[in-house]
């Protein structure tokens, strides 16, 4: 194996390290609470969607072998505008999670303390963002290293929950009906949410060159990553639905532990689930600078970014990592970070819903890779329909602040554009 470069499984840990992130530590209660016992249904239904869009991506990364993850495979099936355009949509939704998930952490963190100070929270927060360029600043070798060992104990975390589920947890019908309370079109908007509690693997897709064997192994660690968040995910919503009954699930920043504290099973396990949600802050908040330093290297080196963003071979992500970073950090002081993470979460699905065409197109060229999407050419095809289903749940602001980002980016590209010309010229 190249010594520079990280293995199958260290590559599958940062994809982990960025699903099971801090998302299924607080977006389950929320799913819960809008769709009761039919969260299970939402969970599975977007279990299957986020499989056949990491299908398309398994294919996609073992033929388009580059830093861009999503920007690359719409870039070189679809051309240079709508690849910057998912560009640019990428930077900014990794940029905006970077500052959520950074809320996230200095939130729980100091709630420790029963310190509740807008101006610690924001002051932590930058810290917290600081340390973890640092972190990546360094390199994707010492950042897949602390993922492998923080995401294993993030697991180790859900499946103490799940075996504390079946000790505690009441397995009756009464916890898990009516199975929808709300209707079936509760299911459909709650999967809208539980889909981003799914969403990380992609960042695999942002590593194939610095991956040994890179369009052998990632396929396999995107697909690896996917199953086990699945399965853990499923099993986790069924304990909590065990723990405590569905229609006591509100907005609470941990239900995990609320869910824990219900069933009166020891006090060390809720302390031992806080202590897991708050490493889970890190290990998603390292991947989404991974990843986006990434895209923006890509893009540099595509010419459809500013050249000085490449660098030199051996920082060139790291300039990188610190405009995603630095990005992050402007976030904080967004009026409502929520309301701009409706915008994020439709660039997340607008790119995902386009890896089924770029498979399509793909083929059509008869490039060769050593992974192809199964059951081809149906997976693909569901998985832009589904997106699109699920785009639409996002609600009428999201989709307004979406085109927005949208508009701003083709305005960018064409100054991009116009530059270069003068340049050749």
């Amino acid at each position: 194996m190249n010594n520079h470069k990280i293995t199958m499984w260290q590559a599958a840990s940062i994809g982990l390290g960025n699903i099971i992130g801090a998302g299924i530590f607080v977006l389950a209660g929320v799913v819960i609470r809008d769709s009761g016992p039919g969260a299970l249904i939402a969970f599975i239904f977007t279990a299957f969607l986020a499989m056949t869009v990491a299908f398309n991506s398994a294919e996609l990364s073992s033929k388009i072998i580059t830093h861009g993850g999503l920007y690359s495979f719409v870039k070189e099936t679809m051309g240079d505008s709508l690849g910057f355009i998912v560009g640019w949509l990428r930077a900014i939704s990794y940029s905006i999670a970077g500052a959520a998930v950074a809320l996230g952490f200095s939130s729980y963190l100091l709630s420790f303390f029963n310190l509740e100070s807008k101006f610690l929270i924001v002051t932590v927060s930058i810290i917290f963002i600081i340390s973890i360029m640092a972190v990546d600043y360094a390199g994707v070798k010492l950042v897949a290293k602390i993922e492998q060992l923080l995401v294993f104990i993030t697991i180790g975390g859900l499946v103490i929950f799940i075996f504390i589920s079946f000790f505690y947890g009441s397995w009756i019908p009464s916890h898990f009906s009516p199975i929808l309370p709300y209707g079936p079109t509760s299911v459909i908007e709650a999967a809208s949410l539980a889909f981003f509690a799914y969403s990380g693997f992609n960042t695999i897709a942002t590593l194939t060159p610095e991956v040994d064997d890179g369009p052998k192994s990632v396929p396999k660690a995107i697909i690896i990553s996917l199953v086990i968040s699945s399965v853990l995910y499923i099993l986790v919503v069924a304990g909590m639905l065990a723990l405590m009954p569905w229609n006591l699930y509100g907005t609470s920043a941990d239900p995990l532990v609320n869910a824990i504290n219900y069933s009166r099973a020891p006090l060390f396990i809720s302390f031992i689930i806080s202590i897991i949600a708050l490493i889970a802050t890190v290990t998603v908040t390292l991947s989404l600078i991974v990843a986006g330093s990434r895209t923006l290297l890509q893009m540099s080196e595509d010419g459809l970014f500013p050249k000085w963003i490449e660098g030199k071979n051996k920082d060139s992500p790291k300039r990188g990592v610190i405009i995603i970073g630095t990005l992050a950090i402007f976030s904080l002081f967004i009026g409502n970070l929520q309301y701009i993470a409706l915008a994020s979460n439709f660039g997340v699905i607008f790119a995902y819903s386009l890896t089924g065409i770029a498979v399509i197109l793909i083929r059509k060229k008869n490039i060769r890779g050593l992974f192809n999407v199964p059951f081809y050419p149906y997976f693909p095809i569901i998985s832009v329909i589904l997106s699109g289903v699920i785009m639409l749940t996002l609600g009428s602001q999201a989709l307004y602040l979406g085109t927005i980002m949208i508009m701003s980016g083709m305005i960018i590209y064409s100054f991009q554009r116009i530059d270069r010309r003068k340049q050749i010229n």
